[in-house]
């Protein structure tokens, strides 16, 4: 860890692999928050960089040694996800919803809406239980008593859902979606949930294939020499 090492827009976008746009849709989700100069330009400390990212920060942006693994879920795919959910828990007036998705190894909570924090990351750090999981082998949506498997909250008085993500290749993870207390979700409901799950599905492979692209693009551009400066022109003063 490079402490002390601050990072501008750019450099921060290049290490993360992600665009300004995602860049600063994690810095309106609290996931990073940077420093301001005095000019007011955004500075991103190595440290907030590496916990985002899961892996130490260099002193200057390096291309990735090797493209992601297929099915990784990278910080740009996460992002999108969360920006995905929370309309969708707006338009059904849930009172949460989120969005875990497989690597391939495990299961990880990319996007959530209506969670608070200390659920969050309790979520993160466990696995939706069988009784949700088993959405995965349905071919439709899930019901599940919150009250009942303690998922997302043994508290919560609301009714859940559940629907498997899915792209054409494979089984991608999965969204659930609590209703509010007092409220089952209607059937109509339901086909919005799981349409919006297929989206996700195409989404998060989509996604993917983008991650294994940015990381031939930055290993070709690192053989590459840098591109010698212009020489001025004749009479320059």
């Amino acid at each position: 860890m490079h402490t002390g090492r601050w990072f501008s827009v750019g450099e921060a976008c290049r290490i993360l692999g992600v665009s300004r746009t995602t860049l600063l849709a994690a810095e309106g989700a609290a996931l990073l928050v940077p420093s301001r100069t005095p000019g007011g330009h955004r500075r991103y400390s190595a440290e907030q960089l590496e916990r985002y990212l899961g892996v130490a920060v260099p002193d200057l942006p390096q291309p990735d040694p090797a493209p992601p693994e297929p099915g990784a879920v990278d910080a740009t795919s996460a992002a999108v996800v969360r920006d995905a959910v929370r309309p969708l828990a707006r338009t059904l007036d849930a009172e949460c919803a989120g969005v875990y998705l497989l690597d391939g190894r495990r299961w990880q909570l990319a996007g959530t809406a209506g969670v608070p924090r200390w659920l969050v990351e309790r979520l993160s750090a466990g696995t939706p239980p069988p009784e949700v999981r088993a959405v995965l082998h349905a071919a439709g949506p899930r019901l599940f008593v919150p009250a009942e498997t303690g998922f997302p909250d043994g508290r919560s008085a609301g009714h859940g859902v559940a629907v498997r993500v899915r792209a054409p290749d494979r089984e991608r993870g999965l969204l659930f979606l609590v209703s509010r207390p007092g409220r089952s979700p209607l059937p109509a409901e339901l086909d919005v949930v799981e349409a919006a799950a297929d989206v996700l599905g195409l989404l998060v492979a989509q996604l993917d294939q983008n991650a294994v692209l940015r990381g031939r693009l930055r290993s070709i551009a690192a053989l590459c020499p840098p591109a010698a400066a212009p020489a001025p022109a004749r009479g320059a003063g």
